[in-house]
């Protein structure tokens, strides 16, 4: 305004010297007029532009007209107030100040892994019962105000968000809030409880608890789960709830937390079963449980239990704990405890770690939860006085029946080593009665040698005796035997006679020496020819 004032002061001083200034040549004068009319009509000109810069949008108030009707905040036809349309950087011109007011707004700015929530303060009532504006194709035409006016955009919540980028807009008309982007990690899945949609009225649709579960895009709870990564979704017209897909390990122990700066109520926490047996005793079972919720059950888990890594209570407990692990894990160790004595609940620890897993597993399958595995890890009978006589009477009569029992093996290796040395006495006299039957069967044999051995004998005295008589004598015999001797020694290489009257009698001492002679003579003879 002080602009456009100076324009009007700046010709109207150069007419005042043209009229008044009547002396001064003509020339001079109107170069005057010309100066003040320039610099007054630039003047003008220049306070009715209007300069938006970069990043910026141009937002224009109407000080005179007509006024707003039906009770909306921006105009679109000129009316008196804010203007619909924004103007982009740089200069625009035709603006009186004396009408129009400008105010250079920053562009909103929506940063990677963000997303803006747009609220519309102006256009036409949301329908009953809808809480979110349905939603736009395009995020750029929902915040071209005269659009969103004109094509009967709803005045509240948009269901439409901004993505990332950087937006011009009109804040008279929308008021947008940058918050992070739904960012669902690894080893989770979203469960989603839409708020705003159509109602489903098909076939697909299922009832839990109440609670419907629908297809993708529906009111309701999704039937499926969105998985891991980045999602532009409104936050509140679109609630999500996380959900873990990795194995969930809960313990029951008696071992409280090893924290160093905890109180010793903290160290001393008891979180195991107690359970009571059929004989009256009570004791704690340590327990762990592993399950898992598979990624297309999470819906359905959503729908019964509710947030199931939530801690409703405050309580240490998540949701999924709290109303379904925690319940029946109990209920089934102490349903099985009553149904036994306690000593025999310890001693088949293994078939009630078996009866409980099958339990239990039914039980989560109700739900759609996964049992993976029931650990019993120990059943603390002697955690209280009475549990540890019963114990120690058990142990008792325990070392009674392995005593009775070492000593039946002892008795029985004893008469077992008395078997083995009777046997040995009779094997040793069987050894020497065999030895005495061999022996008289030698004697026997010997005895029956003896008596062959004289027959034999006999039977030659009398060959010997017939072949002296016949050979006229002993000393003939004698020769005879001698010569047969030397013959065999010499062998088939002989090829002397035998001297006849040596073979028929008569013959001296003479004749058998010239037979010797001959012998001895053809063995040397026989022994040269094989000398070099």
């Amino acid at each position: 305004m002080t602009w456009f004032t100076l324009g009007i002061l700046l010709i109207l001083a150069g007419w005042v010297v043209w009229i008044v200034a009547m002396p001064v040549p003509k020339f001079v004068r109107g170069l005057i007029l010309a100066a003040c009319m320039f610099v007054g009509i630039t003047t003008i000109i220049g306070s009715t532009t209007i300069f938006v810069g970069p990043g910026q949008g141009g937002i224009v108030t109407v000080k005179f007209g007509s006024g707003l009707k039906d009770g909306h905040l921006v105009a679109i036809n000129g009316e008196k107030g804010p203007q619909a349309d924004v103007l982009p950087p740089g200069y625009h011109f035709g603006y009186w100040p004396w009408n129009y007011d400008l105010e250079a707004v920053p562009n909103v700015d929506v940063k990677e892994g963000s997303i803006g929530i747009v609220t519309a303060r102006d256009g036409k009532p949301l329908p009953d019962g809808e809480i979110y504006a349905p939603s736009w194709d395009s995020p750029n035409e929902m915040l071209d105000a005269r659009s969103f006016l004109t094509k009967a955009g709803y005045k509240g919540p948009q269901l439409t968000v901004l993505p990332p980028g950087q937006y011009r807009y009109n804040p008279k008309l929308f008021e947008v809030t940058v918050v992070p982007c739904l960012d669902i990690p690894i080893g989770q899945v979203g469960v989603v409880r839409a708020n705003a949609g159509i109602t489903y009225k098909g076939t697909e649709a299922a009832s839990v608890n109440g609670v419907p579960l629908v297809p993708k895009g529906n009111r309701g709870i999704w039937n499926e789960p969105l998985l891991p990564g980045k999602y532009y979704l409104h936050p509140n017209a679109y609630q999500v709830v996380l959900v873990k897909t990795t194995k969930r390990v809960y313990s029951y122990t008696s071992k409280g937390t090893t924290e160093g700066n905890a109180s010793k109520a903290e160290r001393d926490v008891d979180n195991s079963i107690h359970v009571r047996s059929q004989d009256s005793f009570q004791f704690p079972v340590d327990v762990r449980v592993a399950v898992m919720v598979d990624a297309h059950d999470a819906p359905y888990v959503v729908a019964v239990i509710g947030d199931p890594d939530r801690d409703v209570n405050n309580d240490g407990f998540d949701g999924l704990e709290e109303r379904a692990i925690l319940p029946s894990i109990r209920a089934i160790l102490r349903n099985s405890a009553e149904k036994m004595k306690a000593i025999q609940y310890v001693n088949n620890r293994s078939s009630v770690e078996k009866e409980t897993f099958e339990l239990f597993q039914k039980d989560m399958a109700r739900d759609k939860v996964k049992t993976e595995q029931v650990y019993l890890a120990d059943i603390r009978l002697d955690a209280t006085a009475e549990g540890k006589k019963l114990l120690t009477t058990q142990t008792d009569k325990e070392i009674a029946v392995q005593e009775q029992t070492q000593y039946k093996e002892q008795v029985l290796a004893e008469n077992e080593r008395a078997n083995r040395v009777k046997a040995a006495e009779a094997a040793d006299q069987q050894k020497a009665i065999q030895e005495s039957l061999a022996q008289i069967a030698v004697e026997q044999n010997r005895a029956e040698a003896a008596k062959n051995r004289a027959q034999g004998e006999a039977a030659q005295s009398l060959v010997y005796e017939a072949k002296v008589k016949a050979l006229g004598g002993v000393e003939n015999f004698t020769r005879l035997e001698i010569a047969k001797m030397a013959f065999e020694n010499l062998g088939k290489n002989w090829k002397g006679e035998l001297p006849g009257q040596l073979i028929i009698g008569g013959g001296g001492s003479s004749s058998l020496t010239e037979v010797m002679t001959g012998v001895f003579a053809n063995q040397l003879k026989e022994g040269a020819k094989k000398q070099p």
